[in-house]
């Protein structure tokens, strides 16, 4: 399978910076190949990709789902646009969440969307995603996503 490099960084060889929210989910940026081996590694069970298709992606959807699961990891794939944020989509989560058979790495482009949507779906209330995410390195910029979590608390 060929993994495709884009902007110039070789994203077979990144490593990306994850954090965990809790014992049970860790949030972070796109992973590559390596990343994907060391998660493994890390204990975790199952990955939860949040991107959208041709978002800035060094592995496609299909690519990423491949090597996921060459490695003996269960993949889900949400494509959550900042454009159409629903609901729906935390709750897709936090049913993932719930039934996962262990650790799971939930990520996105950059992991604002992934810490996020994490923090929502693990029941952390609107009011406490903010800091919580600017603590954990993941803060949320981002006005369309800013204005759907105060709004998931009403």
């Amino acid at each position: 399978m060929k993994f495709s490099v884009n902007n110039g960084i070789n994203w077979l060889s990144f490593v990306v910076m994850h954090k965990a929210i809790s014992q049970k989910v860790s949030v972070g940026g796109q992973p590559g190949v390596p990343d994907l081996q060391e998660l493994r590694k890390a204990g975790i069970k199952t990955v939860v990709n949040l991107r959208v298709a041709g978002e800035n992606s060094p592995l496609t959807p299909v690519e990423e789902r491949a090597l996921a699961e060459k490695l003996g990891l269960r993949y889900h794939h949400i494509p959550i646009s900042l454009d159409d944020l629903t609901p729906a989509q935390v709750k897709e989560l936090r049913e993932i969440l719930e039934n996962s058979q262990g650790p799971v790495f939930v990520h996105c482009g950059m992991g604002q969307r992934a810490c996020s949507f994490s923090l929502a779906a693990s029941g952390v209330k609107a009011d406490s995603i903010f800091e919580r995410s600017q603590q954990l390195g993941f803060p949320v910029e981002d006005e369309r996503l800013a204005a759907f979590l105060r709004n998931l608390g009403k």
